[in-house]
């Protein structure tokens, strides 16, 4: 793997975390309180938590892996699925990953149904459908925080913070949550393959800019601050591959993954001596691997613990 290295704000109150469990309330002195839920045994599971997000509120999946060598104070990372919304799929495939670094693993599922399109997903409901901004209380960037919370419920995990990889359309959800929520959950972020980008620029309309957010230089500052690493599969060059986007707002960026995400990382360099702030993005390629979540992921998957 090839690499050159360059150079905690509060969510929002609607983004916080939800509590979807009400706190037990004491017992009284003459009566037994209630045994707390056993955790989730070693191997993996799919369990079921509340969710408002969404185009209406219902039960939302979370596909997790618990390693065997896996604490309760252990570390925890979150897997963003891509556009097929298998996130099944992408925990098997990083299984093998979770248990040679103790990992517990968190993929949230962004079902269709209840988040259907771009818009719900890979850009977290941040504007509506004619393209004018939400409030954060409605963006689907939240689901996320709640599934980590759901997963750490399930398995008693102690920590609160976790890592955070999105390949595909799960790296377009990964950095806009970044740039709009500046994620201080988040102990490192990775965006691997994604088809194209949110410049981080207000000149330019969202979703391929800021513009029309209400995202702010200091936020972006906080964002450029993050540990984040923009992760490039050298083969992954295809101006033709079937999932990306050709257009004018894209192709403004390159006519390919590889060349959009080196177009971006030196868009947010820019920004960075811009507004004077510091910068700790890295960039790294990976090579002999195009788009391929298995093939990245044996790249990512030591970086998340720093």
């Amino acid at each position: 793997m090839r690499g050159a290295a360059a150079g905690p704000v509060a969510l929002p109150a609607a983004l916080g975390r939800r509590g979807l469990l009400a706190p037990l309330l004491a017992a009284p002195a003459l009566v037994a309180a209630r045994p707390a839920r056993a955790a989730l045994p070693p191997g993996s599971h799919r369990v079921e938590f509340a969710e408002t997000c969404g185009v209406a509120p219902g039960p939302m999946a979370v596909y997790l892996h618990r390693p065997a060598a896996w604490r309760p104070d252990g570390p925890i990372a979150a897997v963003m699925h891509g556009v097929q919304r298998n996130a099944d799929g992408y925990r098997d495939a990083w299984v093998a990953h979770a248990e040679a670094l103790g990992l517990l693993l968190v993929c949230p599922c962004y079902d269709a149904a209840r988040f259907p399109g771009d818009r719900w997903y890979n850009f977290g409901n941040a504007v509506d459908a004619e393209g004018r901004p939400q409030p954060p209380a409605a963006w689907s960037f939240a689901a996320l925080d709640h599934a980590v919370d759901a997963a750490r419920r399930a398995c008693g995990a102690e920590r609160e913070d976790f890592a955070l990889y999105g390949h595909s359309a799960g790296a377009q959800f990964v950095h806009r949550y970044l740039l709009l929520t500046h994620a201080p959950r988040v102990s490192r972020l990775i965006v691997a393959n994604s088809g194209w980008y949110s410049m981080p620029r207000w000149d330019v309309a969202f979703p391929y800019g800021l513009g029309g957010t209400g995202a702010t230089e200091a936020g972006l500052a906080a964002a450029l601050g993050r540990p984040v690493t923009i992760l490039l599969g050298e083969e992954d060059r295809d101006p033709q591959h079937p999932q990306l986007r050709r257009d004018a707002g894209s192709d403004a960026q390159g006519t390919n993954r590889f060349d959009r995400g080196h177009a971006f990382f030196a868009a947010a360099q820019a920004a960075a001596a811009r507004l004077q702030a510091p910068f700790a993005w890295q960039l790294r390629t990976v090579p002999g691997v195009a788009h391929s979540n298995a093939g990245m992921a044996r790249a990512a998957a030591p970086l998340l613990l720093g």
